[in-house]
């Protein structure tokens, strides 16, 4: 009897590690919905119309039909233009929808390879940096699975006293707590996101909101900076602490925008 029950709960693990693969599978690419103007704009970057696809995908963008492709797509007609602070934002708003995308990965890292300022950007830590190759609703659905494996772990343990039974509660005990924790920091950090990217060739920094106030440091296209907050067409940025300062709201675009767009299918 044992025999059988450790069968079928190991079968349940299976179709459990399935629906987990095929959760991850999804990034969230345009669907057939403005799918002819997703065409001819790939078909323009190919010919090498890189302001004419460029402009395809930004009206894509605002008519709401948009996917990691489209941002990832964009940012490429963007480096071609060498217009890496437009790039580098694009890209970053790709890695919301395609966060194991090697590709995205490898221009991402090329295009700040490029920029002047060599900003550091925090690291999450190790034990949670995992959660960074996956997008919320894969770490959600695999959050509810083992959830559910865990709890009948415990409920297996009432007919199957064994040794690897109860490692196997600890270990799903403990994967459950790791996928939450990291989960929920996940969540909190993609949904307060106040990165933003500089896209203007060179700005200027000021001590305040006004350009007749001390201009404290420059920054060019591409770095990378936290959003404070605006105040009468200015906005306040910080790189650090220390190093924060106010720049005209049009040369710093967010990368999380105030609505997330919809995805269409």
């Amino acid at each position: 009897m044992n025999h059988i029950k450790g069968k079928i709960f190991f079968i349940a693990c299976a179709l459990c590690a399935f629906m987990v693969l095929s959760a991850f599978a999804w990034d969230g690419s345009s669907g057939a919905k403005g799918y002819d103007v997703f065409f001819q704009a790939n078909q323009d970057y190919k010919e090498g119309a890189y302001e004419r696809a460029a402009s395809a995908y930004e009206r894509l963008i605002s008519e709401q039909f948009v996917g990691g492709s489209v941002y990832y797509n964009l940012g490429n007609c963007y480096v071609r233009l060498n217009r890496l602070g437009k790039a580098i934002l694009n890209y970053e708003r790709a890695r919301y929808l395609m966060p194991r995308d090697s590709d995205l990965d490898f221009n991402l890292r090329y295009a700040k390879e490029m920029t002047k300022d060599k900003i550091e950007e925090s690291s999450s830590f190790p034990i949670f940096q995992w959660i960074d190759y996956f997008g919320i609703s894969a770490v959600f659905w695999l959050f509810v699975i083992l959830n559910l494996l865990f709890w009948a772990s415990l409920l297996m343990r009432l007919w199957i006293r064994s040794e690897w039974s109860f490692y196997m509660v600890i270990c799903l005990g403990l994967l459950w707590g790791i996928v939450g924790v990291s989960g929920t920091m996940k969540w909190y950090s993609e949904t307060n996101d106040k990165r933003g990217v500089v896209i203007a060739p060179q700005m200027n920094v000021h001590s305040g909101p006004d350009e007749r106030e001390t201009v404290l440091f420059k920054l060019h296209e591409g770095s990378m900076v936290m959003c404070e907050r605006e105040e009468e067409g200015w906005i306040l940025i910080f790189i650090t602490p220390e190093k924060r300062g106010w720049t005209k709201v049009g040369s710093v675009e967010r990368i999380k925008k105030p609505a997330q767009p919809k995805i269409a299918h």
